[in-house]
């Protein structure tokens, strides 16, 4: 491997390491950073949570104290409804109170006196309620027994004798109001009771409140609407501050009670059936089978922040190593390149001063000869003064090639445009340079047309193509024995002069790169050609400079073409 190689590999390493190293200690850096933000979102997460249980708990409270409180007042109204003939005043009340869902009466044997309309929804889930055990049937069955409060009265005032020997009226009010309870008890009377009982139909909740009324045993009751006084609990839920979309009331793992209980963020939280971060169950005899539910979902997101500082910085440090790595790399690479031009210079001016000498040296000889009259006779002579033409023309191609290399590089080149014909040049050209092209063994053979062919074009810069063009057919295809120069006029004006050999051609791999500055077949036959690799090159400049193009063909049966295009 070349010095050049090596030394390539030695810069990259000197790049690429203290870059990864950098970049580890800044992934490192970044690992602490997003495992410090992690516990601090997990403690955050904690103490949110706990926040949140606590208050849920105190909702769950609050609820139950408000179902109390409605239950104390509905139950106060159902006892002052007249012991006969309720109804007008269950009516009343069932239309008059917001919280009243629906009113009814029983008899003493469990039969719907009211409502009276037969199959409606109220009959159907008092009967499917009655049918799972009304409350007061056990109490019943108990007053129809022995009494055993009787005994009791009997027995304290057996125990207490001694004591009421000196009131005896007092001991016959007390034996009076003994027989008295035992005579109603026989007799089939019933004690006043009441309650709230919470039940469920297994399609939705009902807070039913009863009283029986004493004496005649008849049942009457109210039931709570729920819908009414879930708008009641919507105050209970916070609705500001850190605690507001955080809640809502709903049945266990189901729909919410209410929509006004809660805002539209915990409707759709629920509508999703995200699972809550906390549940509180409301006590069995408020409302059974709900509970208050806490979300946390922005401790989630803010557990989440650490991996997304984490990705993030990630991601810049690694585009910070790409720009290096990529920056360094094309810096690299620009010196190579500009390590590689320096030495295609330097043999470029070795190899032009080459070329000079060639002609000089030659030119020189000759002319030395002719002045000190070493000739035979006047052909010798004539001889001497054709060859040291020729070599004047030669240096002049290699003088006009390096001048107008320089002014290519340096963006300095003008073009003088004006009206030629291009046949007449050409003819005049090809005339000119047929005997060099002879002396290098080649037949020139022209296919111009006898018309004249006008074009706006730069009569120097064209010339020095079409030279060049020849000149490369000299070096590299001598072999051939022919060169075929052709002029074919374009319809929309224009023209294309084409100069085809019968030469070994150009390699695939290679028809593009001849025509970039310095380059050369590597070839046997190319490396027995001196040159500076410049010819095709600046060929192909001049042309786009006309605004035309110069390309590669290969020729049919073998051989190559270069084309030049004019506008």
């Amino acid at each position: 491997m070349s010095v050049g190689f090596h030394r390539g590999v030695l810069y990259w390493l000197l790049l690429l390491l203290p870059t990864l190293a950098v970049g580890t200690g800044a992934l490192w850096l970044l690992r602490r950073e997003q495992a410090r933000l992690d516990e601090q979102a997990r403690v955050a997460s904690q103490s949110r949570r706990e926040a949140i249980e606590a208050r849920a708990r105190l909702i769950a409270e609050n609820v139950e104290l408000l179902v109390g409180d409605v239950q104390t007042g509905l139950m106060a109204t159902l006892r002052e409804a007249p012991a006969t003939n309720p109804d007008a005043f269950l009516e009343n009340w069932e239309r008059e109170n917001p919280l009243v869902g629906a009113t009814f009466r029983l008899s003493r044997d469990d039969r719907v006196l009211r409502p009276v309309a037969a199959g409606g929804e109220v009959r159907q889930w008092v009967g499917a309620w009655l049918a799972a055990g009304a409350p007061w049937r056990g109490l019943l069955q108990a007053a129809k027994l022995e009494s055993e409060e009787d005994r009791q009265v009997r027995k304290d005032v057996g125990a207490n004798v001694q004591q009421v020997l000196n009131t005896r009226n007092s001991i016959n009010e007390l034996a009076s109001q003994g027989q008295a309870m035992k005579k109603s008890v026989n007799a089939g009377a019933v004690p006043e009771r009441d309650g709230w009982v919470p039940w469920h139909d297994g399609n939705r909740l009902h807070v039913i409140g009863w009283r029986q009324i004493g004496g005649s045993g008849q049942v009457i009751g109210v039931e709570v609407k729920l819908a009414a006084f879930a708008a009641r609990l919507g105050d209970v839920l916070p609705k500001e501050g850190d605690f507001a979309n955080a809640f809502a009331l709903r049945e266990t793992g189901g729909a919410v009670l209410q929509s006004k209980t809660y805002n539209s963020s915990v409707e759709v939280r629920l509508t999703k059936r995200e699972q809550p971060a906390v549940t509180v169950p409301l006590a069995p005899g408020a409302l059974p089978g709900w509970e208050v539910v806490g979300f946390v979902s922005d401790i989630e997101a803010g557990r989440g922040a650490g991996g997304g500082f984490f990705l993030v910085g990630a991601l810049l440090i690694g585009t910070f190593i790409v720009a290096i790595l990529s920056g360094g790399s094309l810096l690299l690479l620009q010196a190579r390149r500009s390590e590689a031009e320096a030495a295609q210079k330097t043999s470029f001016v070795a190899n032009v001063s080459h070329e000079f000498k060639t002609p000089l040296t030659t030119i020189r000889l000759y002319a030395e000869l002719l002045e000190q009259g070493r000739v035979r006779d006047a052909a010798q002579g004539g001889d001497y003064l054709r060859t040291i033409a020729r070599e004047t023309q030669r240096l002049a191609r290699l003088v006009n090639n390096a001048l107008d290399f320089s002014r290519l590089e340096q963006g300095k080149k003008k073009y003088a445009r004006e009206q030629v014909d291009l046949a007449v040049e050409l003819t005049r050209l090809l005339d000119t340079h047929a005997p060099r092209l002879a002396e290098a063994g080649l037949a020139l053979h022209r296919a111009l047309p006898a018309t004249p062919v006008p074009l706006t074009t730069d009569r120097d810069a064209v010339e020095q193509i079409v030279l060049n063009l020849l000149d490369n057919a000299c070096k590299y295809a001598a072999e051939g024995g022919e060169v075929t120069v052709t002029l074919v006029p374009r319809g929309k004006g224009g023209a294309e002069v084409r100069v085809a050999d019968r030469g070994p051609g150009v390699p695939v791999e290679h028809r593009e790169r001849i025509f970039e500055k310095f380059h050369r077949v590597d070839d046997a036959l190319t490396a027995e050609k001196s040159g500076a690799g410049l010819g095709l090159s600046i060929a192909r400049q001049l042309a786009r400079g006309l605004g035309g193009e110069v390309r590669y063909a290969s020729r049919a049966g073998a051989g190559a073409e270069f084309i030049l295009e004019l506008p």
